[in-house]
């Protein structure tokens, strides 16, 4: 439906883009533009996964110490904490897919020089600014995605498109499985500078956000995006669009830590920072626990896999879920589904029950992270959108920096699996508690005063 003010018939027509698209059926312009972000997003996973199978040869063939490595599988998390706000405020103010392409390129051309590293100084300098580019990636797929959705599919198609860290962890898993003993480390991760295949294939199918064409005019890319969302849709010449809140003149970040907004950022922040942090150090650390509770290397390795795994189901129900109850109740449903998976993992004997709780373990952590982002979407206004994503993502990155060494601390002190487990599993209760406060207050602002809607039959 095309959103008109009360106006004479011969006045300019006002077209709610932002009415427009979340009124839309979800078709195949859709489907590309979740497909593409999808595929950029795969590049999370494969980052973190990638290095975790590499590190063991990289560690023999470099002559790196413990503390070494570790540096290097926190540096790359900190490069991200940067990048999440830079390319987030940045996407808002010149462009979300003019930010996703340059953070694509640096991701891409940083980890294939990670290959041609010859020490540990330039691999961490490589690895940083990678990490760098990646942040800029991930908070802008989702918030295009949730911005080119139909409204009645956001929490499903926007959840599913953050699945692609799933299937990058699986490809970086199959990628060591096959070329680690006859390529080698370095061949896989020159490599993956192929992946910047992903840039001209954007560039060509994937819009900008209708935020940056509105606020700088664009019209005649804002008509044939349009046309794209809804075939029936007939412009105008004088057609004039407007959002359903205004475009800020300039990016307002402060904002995000005022007034009403504030509550939520902060409150996403720490839920998110609480799942990664679960995420990252059970799988940095779950097949070294399993060993030293008796089981084989191989188990301990399965149940990565698992864990990765049960994302295929989780992340879709809870998109279902989210969309016929909201949120706030899956949360509060996947939460302690969380906690208690988790501890059970280091209390069961059987190795057969211990995959089953590290099943729902995933299913729980990964399906509320996958949602969180697209949460985070719904409640701030498009036209800052990019920038609270941005902020919440680097507050959350801070999680994998800390829960790995803090682990690792508690393991060298003697701590025993069990009770190791159960503190894995204790940031779950802090982001239930962290989503329950969250104040679910519109994202969208009418950008004009007094404007009133009324149908106009569209024709093809």
């Amino acid at each position: 439906m095309v959103n008109l003010s009360d106006t004479p018939i011969s006045a300019k027509r006002q077209v709610n883009v932002t009415k427009l698209i979340d009124d839309s059926k979800f078709n195949s312009f859709s489907l590309n533009v979740a497909v593409i972000c999808f595929l950029a997003i795969v590049f999370d996973g494969l980052d973190s996964a990638l290095f975790g199978t590499l590190l063991p040869s990289l560690m023999k063939d470099m002559n790196m110490g413990p503390a070494e490595a570790g540096i290097l599988a926190s540096i790359g998390h900190i490069g991200a904490v940067g990048g999440a706000i830079l390319f987030g405020v940045a996407a808002d103010s010149i462009g979300r897919k003019r930010m996703m392409l340059i953070g694509i390129t640096i991701f891409t051309l940083f980890t294939a020089a990670c290959g041609l590293a010859q020490g540990f100084v330039d691999f961490a300098i490589y690895r940083f600014i990678a990490g760098f580019g990646l942040a800029g990636i991930v908070p802008i797929a989702v918030a295009l995605v949730f911005e080119y959705t139909p409204g009645n599919r956001k929490a499903v198609v926007s959840g599913a498109s953050y699945m692609g860290i799933t299937v990058g962890v699986l490809l970086s898993a199959l990628l060591s499985i096959a070329f680690l003993s006859t390529a080698g480390w370095r061949t896989i991760l020159i490599g993956t500078v192929f992946c910047i295949i992903l840039v001209p294939i954007a560039h060509l199918w994937l819009p900008e956000s209708m935020s940056i064409l509105v606020k700088k005019g664009k019209k005649d890319s804002i008509r044939k995006i349009l046309l794209k969302v809804d075939p029936t849709f007939i412009s105008h010449a004088d057609d004039e669009y407007v959002l359903a809140e205004p475009p800020a003149s300039k990016v307002p970040l402060v904002r995000l830590f005022q007034g009403e907004y504030a509550r939520n950022t902060l409150f996403l922040g720490i839920a998110l920072l609480c799942l990664m942090m679960i995420a990252v150090t059970l799988t940095t650390w779950i097949a070294q626990l399993m060993v030293q509770r008796g089981f084989t290397l191989a188990t301990g390795i399965t149940f990565i896999l698992v864990f990765s795994s049960s994302n295929f189901i989780s992340t879709p129900l809870a998109g279902w879920m989210s969309d016929r109850m909201g949120y706030k109740k899956v949360f509060a449903i996947y939460m302690p589904i969380l906690f208690v998976s988790i501890s059970l993992i280091g209390m069961v004997q059987n190795p057969v029950a211990a995959l089953i709780c590290m099943f729902f373990a995933g299913f729980a952590a990964m399906g509320a992270t996958c949602l969180l982002l697209p949460y985070a979407g719904s409640l701030y206004p498009m036209s800052f959108r990019s920038s609270a994503m941005g902020v919440i993502y680097a507050i959350g990155r801070v999680g994998p920096i800390i829960g790995p060494a803090i682990a690792g601390v508690m393991l060298a002190a003697g701590m025993s699996v069990p009770l190791i487990l159960v503190c894995m599993a204790a940031p779950s209760i802090v982001a239930l508690g962290a989503f329950l406060l969250i104040k679910e207050i519109p994202s969208q602002r009418i950008a004009q005063p007094e404007t009133h809607s009324a149908p106009e039959p569209l024709q093809a």
